[in-house]
């Protein structure tokens, strides 16, 4: 799937193979790697904070939950440990080895589920990136792409960065910030199979001023809805991974709708309103290519800030496939005459922690 590299598969036993000669040396290794990397997922653990007593509590939180799935938690930490990049990325993100052992994108959803879906995500991302690219935003910690202009002049700056810590609404964040780096939307996604692309999350500004920031920058955006713009962003990379499927999670199924707890955002309405339809298992499904007005749709009058809409849309949507648009390297061996692209002066990223 999509250029996946095979890990080593783990192998477990049922009866030791004594006897087995080859095959007896290779499972004992094989189980032996697996454990190194099961006790090393328990150093590095800068996510489990407090005192001593916290930390050795979470820490048996996690063994506990890791042997209800052993033989998953194990291939998982195999295929990590041999993949360099990710590899990387746990180390700054050390969370990522337990995050599917929480709740995560669907309340719905079992832990198997939820493994599943990550490792399928950056199985795919891992394949599709550019290596550059993949490092900027989840060893770095953000891969600015490119600046939008405003009716004021002021420019807002759109990014790719990874998962919030202890976040559980997915594992890539396309981000608008501006000029000083303030997030003002973010939209989380996850590849979760190899046609599908999973919205956890639309998140704009918060606090008491939140209406009135989304009023100006909707009119900085000559009257494009902020949301539409991050949809519209959404759609774009799905197309260009060659994703067949938009989903995204309703109210009942959102990861962090609980009993007795508030839940303020009304995802329902804003996917209906977008054309979504309700499917099975607490989705909506999103049209990949939702139909955009014309010109001829317009009224006269109104013409001349349509045109500067669709311009920003575009341009926002070109700043983002022009990135995901390197072949990665890893695949760069079977093109023997493609140009090599140099990367490095969009994704100079800063070690920034996502918060």
């Amino acid at each position: 799937m999509f250029g996946e590299r095979a890990s080593l598969q783990v192998c477990y036993p049922g009866p030791s193979p004594v006897g087995l000669g080859g095959r007896s040396a290779a499972w004992l290794t094989g189980m032996i790697d697996a454990m190194t990397y099961f006790f090393r997922s328990l150093r590095g653990r800068h996510d489990w904070c407090g005192n001593t007593d916290k930390r050795t509590w979470m820490a048996a939180k996690y063994v506990a939950r890791c042997l209800a799935m052993l033989r998953e938690q194990l291939d998982f930490l195999t295929f990590i440990e041999n993949e360099p990049a990710l590899w990387a990325f746990r180390r700054r993100d050390p969370r990522m080895l337990e995050r599917h052992l929480h709740r995560y994108l669907n309340r719905g959803w079992h832990r198997s589920q939820r493994l599943q879906a990550i490792r399928r995500h950056y199985h795919h991302v891992l394949a599709a990136m550019p290596a550059p690219l993949f490092r900027a935003v989840y060893v770095e910690g953000i891969a600015r792409l490119g600046l939008l202009k405003l009716k004021d002049s002021r420019r807002l700056v759109l990014s790719l960065r990874p998962p919030i810590f202890f976040g559980c609404e997915g594992e890539l964040c396309v981000q608008l910030a501006d000029e000083l780096g303030n997030p003002l939307y973010r939209v989380v996604v996850t590849v979760i199979d190899d046609k599908t692309l999973a919205i956890g999350c639309i998140q704009g500004p918060v606090g008491a001023d939140a209406k009135e920031i989304v009023r100006e920058l909707t009119r900085n955006l000559h009257g494009l809805r902020p949301r539409s713009l991050m949809l519209a962003l959404v759609g774009a990379m799905a197309r260009h991974w060659g994703l067949s499927r938009l989903l995204a999670v309703g109210n009942a199924a959102h990861p962090l709708r609980r009993p007795h707890h508030s839940f303020t955002a009304d995802y329902d309405a804003y996917w209906q309103e977008q054309q979504g339809t309700e499917v099975d298992g607490g989705w909506y499904e999103l049209p990949l290519q939702p139909r955009h007005k014309t010109e001829a749709d317009v009224p006269s009058q109104h013409r001349s800030a349509f045109r500067k809409r669709e311009a920003i849309r575009r341009e926002a949507e070109r700043l983002l496939v022009d990135a995901l648009s390197a072949m990665p390297e890893r695949h760069r061996q079977h093109e023997q005459h493609a140009p090599k692209s140099d990367f490095g002066h969009l994704f100079h990223g800063v070690c920034a922690e996502a918060s």
